[in-house]
């Protein structure tokens, strides 16, 4: 059975972080990583303000190209999925069978001061997985 890694990617370095150390716990194991980006379509009030086909298409060349700049030939299989949906629903639900979930510690926000992020928080609290939370730090 393969050792399964899903990891969080939403083009913030902690997320950066989290897929190296994912990718690197995946060598070791002999393993496969997946890495998920969730996205939502925006809310307004008045419908049709955003084309969800446009949304999805660019969410999947975002995911693609920041994927590729972090690990142009990864050593492992390494996989993208595009999850619309909430995205700690969509992390807990893509790591129902994984044998870890990695995530950064901080994502996108602006709420800096806050000592984990939202995404990280939920998903910790409720994946069925061992939850690894990346933490930033100066290295490459």
């Amino acid at each position: 059975m393969t050792y399964r890694i899903v990891v969080g990617v939403d083009g913030s370095p902690h997320s950066t972080a989290a897929l190296r150390w994912a990718l690197a716990e995946a060598e070791v194991h002999g393993g496969e990583v997946t890495a998920l980006f969730g996205w939502q379509v925006p809310f307004l009030s008045f419908p049709g303000a955003f084309d969800r086909d446009e949304l999805e298409k660019a969410s999947k060349a975002f995911l693609i190209e920041t994927v590729s700049a972090i690990a142009p030939s990864p050593a492992v299989p390494l996989r993208t999925i595009v999850a619309e949906g909430d995205p700690t629903e969509s992390l807990v639900k893509a790591a129902q069978d994984a044998d870890l979930l990695v995530l950064g510690s901080r994502g996108r926000s602006p709420f800096a001061g806050l000592l984990l992020g939202s995404v990280s928080q939920g998903a910790a609290a409720t994946a069925s997985c061992p939850v690894v939370v990346v933490k930033l730090t100066d290295e490459p």
